[in-house]
């Protein structure tokens, strides 16, 4: 009897174990150098760590992960418009471009795969994740203090007490319209309006681009300092930025933090990139039923 209670035990903590990997909707990020992971199953292939993004057009992998988490027959080789993809700081060459149905947990995405020459990460645009287990969860939650990420129900959130970005679109990167406003350490100071990318790749507040010509003239024209730029974690020099005393965007407001500069990236007509660390203090939630971001 004593057996079979013990085995009655070990069962069942398989089974606890087995729904926390195989029935998974929400999961706690693991935070390095700025960026988020969270470690789930995909396609069927336990702990495998994920780059949790936004920025980017389709899933991103190289190709010895690849090899390793994805059959080729189950997915359509599609023809790429780019022999490469570019970040502010580095280029990979696209090996090749596949498209189908990718399981994460008890999400799934449906969509482009890019296969990379050197990646490093294996990176899933979250916010195109759709939930297998319950359609009427849809909401994804973002806690960055917390370090938490879920998919939840309208009935599980309160947004008519939270602040709000309307998206002007979301795939395959969620774009919002907001007023931004800047301040220096010289005493200049703008207000402009526009579209930014909500990129959770992005580990630095916001990141603004002068190859749009409205924020170029903004900065021109509000006579903005602009200083090298270190890696906060290495200390090299990546780059150029304006150390803002205040960086708002919408209702969300930073005080003294390094804004990063660059005229290599651009997409479409938007204006930078809007990164978690923004939102330190409470929740955020990707809202695309109604294409709105909600924010404490």
């Amino acid at each position: 009897m004593n057996q079979n209670i013990k085995r009655a035990g070990i069962l069942s903590l398989f089974c606890v174990s087995a729904l926390a990997v195989f029935c998974q909707t929400s999961f706690t990020m693991t935070k390095d150098k700025g960026h988020y992971y969270i470690n789930t199953v995909v396609n069927g292939h336990d702990s495998v760590w994920v780059f949790v993004e936004s920025g980017i057009p389709g899933l991103f992998i190289n190709e010895e992960n690849y090899m390793s988490l994805f059959d080729d027959s189950l997915y359509e080789k599609v023809d790429s418009k780019y022999s490469n993809v570019r970040f502010s700081h580095s280029s990979y060459k696209i090996i090749q471009v596949l498209r189908g149905k990718v399981l994460v947990g008890d999400l799934s995405y449906q969509g482009d795969i890019y296969v990379l020459d050197k990646y490093e990460k294996t990176a899933i645009p979250v916010h195109l994740l759709k939930n297998e287990k319950d359609s009427t969860e849809n909401m994804i939650r973002f806690n960055f203090k917390n370090q938490t990420l879920e998919f939840v129900g309208n009935d599980v959130v309160k947004t008519n007490k939270m602040h709000q970005y309307k998206m002007t679109e979301y795939n395959p990167m969620p774009v919002i319209e907001s007023t931004f406003s800047l301040s220096d350490e010289q005493g200049n100071n703008g207000l402009i309006t526009g579209k930014f990318v909500f990129d959770l790749g992005n580990s630095s507040p916001l990141f603004i681009t002068t190859r749009n010509p409205d924020m170029l003239r903004f900065i021109k024209n509000n006579k903005f300092k602009i200083s090298t730029a270190q890696d906060r974690y290495t200390g090299e020099t990546i780059g150029h930025g304006i150390f803002a005393t205040l960086c708002r965007i919408g209702k969300r407001t930073a005080r003294n933090v390094s804004i990063g500069i660059s005229n290599k990236i651009s997409i479409g007509n938007t204006m930078g990139f809007i990164g978690p660390s923004l939102f330190d203090k409470g929740d955020v939630i990707i809202d695309t039923k109604n294409n709105s971001i909600y924010y404490e």
